[in-house]
């Protein structure tokens, strides 16, 4: 395949691709310069628990499983992404982070890798389609801080009506 050819591909990926919806065909033309494909077979880790987060993924095919360790050290499934999600994101913010998670391939899985130098050489040379892009990570972040919000009032809730039941007997 030459260089043309994995181009084609790619914007055909980012066409196809929930997460890039947002952006002008031109955008995408810009995006595809900075991104590469990455394949992951079951269990391979796309995200390693305590390295530096360089690379953001889009996942465009196949299913993953974030795990952390619970503060009594057991490994605990917080969730589960697919075609759509995003993982990694913190690799496009200015500060370098150590992922606190794991990020585990559960089946073939393919990503859009966005490296961090690239998303630093993209902010420098068209920064409208980086904005854009930022923009929709952010839209993303503020999805899952309400889903887990969500989640946390209902567990909290459960608590609370477990206690008070308690100090009724």
């Amino acid at each position: 395949m030459n260089l043309e050819e994995g181009k084609l591909s790619k914007i055909e990926l980012l066409e196809s691709a929930p997460h890039f919806s947002f952006l002008n065909f031109g955008d995408k033309n810009v995006l595809v310069v900075y991104m590469t494909i990455e394949e992951f077979l079951p269990g391979d880790p796309l995200i390693h628990e305590g390295e530096i987060q360089d690379k953001t993924h889009f996942i465009f095919e196949g299913k993953a499983e974030v795990v952390k360790a619970s503060a009594e050290g057991e490994r605990v499934s917080i969730a589960r992404v697919g075609r759509g999600d995003i993982v990694g994101e913190a690799a496009l913010q200015p500060n370098l982070i150590q992922s606190t998670v794991v990020v585990r391939a559960l089946d073939k899985t393919k990503t859009l890798c966005l490296p961090r130098n690239a998303f630093e050489e993209m902010m420098i040379d068209t920064p409208q389609t980086a904005f854009k892009l930022l923009f929709d990570v952010i839209r993303l972040l503020r999805r899952r801080l309400n889903e887990t919000s969500n989640k946390f009032a209902d567990h909290v809730g459960d608590i609370i009506v477990d206690d008070s039941q308690q100090d009724e007997q």
